[in-house]
């Protein structure tokens, strides 16, 4: 994903950030409302890795399902809006495809624009939050025009949507790239660093409540044998919250920052790494990675998990 960023004149130094997150981190996973019996700590081996066989292990049959309409928000519930957690049928998400048809975002190692991923792998998790009748989901900008980043987190405030999440697919700096000829062509790729990872931003109107769906995430993705990517810390000097479950700060990011309900950015796997890609590509890993995503979704909800 590329970073958005605005400059911060007062930011606080890096010492005190830490401090300030370690404190939040506890006050959100002790105040925030989501089940903790829905989405159990697991424990995970530090270097376990996210193969083919973990994943498929985990993975749940799945159902064929028709294609719901993509453009139509639902009407948000008057009653919903006091800045409480909303109950099952009135909770919804503004889910956002990252980077656009022109500004296509990272480009994977067989030459793929990142946004072809976001679009994908939003439409599949839209079409799977409609059928759980738990959720209302709403896609940002569904008719894929090119606006602000501004304009993403104020279509969400507009719908008042309860949750923002904007869906990505992850890169490495330029230096970590080697090349390779595919499909007679040379394509960048680095298979170094490969899992997902989840950003919050302080700044967001809800920064307990982002952090706390944050951590519900974290720990669905974990538990179906997904692995959070640690690589943003050496090459980017973002500020890791907590390492088990891949939660970043990045306040300046605009949409997470410019959204009133609680915000996150999931970056979906690193799609610079040649098997990574490949797994990504693969209908039935998607299909467990949007399922690990909704039962966060729905778990914050109030819905059991399936």
């Amino acid at each position: 994903m590329s970073r958005y960023t605005n400059n911060a004149k007062n930011a606080l130094p890096t010492r005190d950030r830490i401090v300030l997150l370690q404190v939040t981190t506890f006050l959100a996973l002790q105040v925030f409302s989501v089940p903790m019996s829905a989405v159990e700590s697991v424990e995970t081996p530090k270097d376990k890795k996210t193969t083919a066989p973990a994943w498929r292990e985990n993975a749940a049959s799945t159902t064929s399902r028709s294609r719901p309409s993509e453009s139509a928000p639902p009407t948000p519930t008057s009653e919903t809006r006091s800045g409480d957690i909303a109950t099952p049928r009135d909770f919804t998400i503004a889910l956002d495809i990252g980077h656009s048809a022109k500004k296509g975002g990272a480009i994977s190692a067989r030459g793929v624009f990142e946004y072809e991923f976001n679009r994908r792998l939003v439409s599949e998790l839209f079409q799977r939050l409609q059928s759980s009748h738990l959720v209302r989901p709403f896609i940002v900008n569904p008719e894929r025009d090119e606006i602000s980043l501004l304009k993403r987190a104020g279509e969400a405030n507009d719908q008042n949507a309860d949750l923002f999440l904007a869906i990505h697919h992850d890169s490495v700096k330029e230096s970590y790239l080697k090349t390779w000829e595919v499909d007679r062509k040379t394509r960048k790729y680095c298979d170094d660093f490969h899992g997902y990872s989840i950003f919050i931003s302080q700044k967001n109107a809800k920064p307990l409540e982002s952090l706390g769906f944050a951590t519900a995430l974290g720990r669905a993705l974990l538990k179906a044998g997904f692995t959070p990517t640690l690589h943003h810390v050496a090459q980017e000097n973002r500020l890791l919250i907590d390492k088990e479950k891949g939660i970043y700060a990045f306040d300046d990011l605009i949409v997470l920052k410019a959204a009133t309900m609680p915000a996150v950015l999931l970056e979906c796997g690193v799609i610079v790494n040649r098997d990574e890609e490949k797994n990504l590509n693969d209908p039935n890993y998607r299909s467990h990675l949007t399922e690990a995503i909704s039962d966060a979704i729905e778990s914050l909800a109030g819905a059991p998990t399936r």
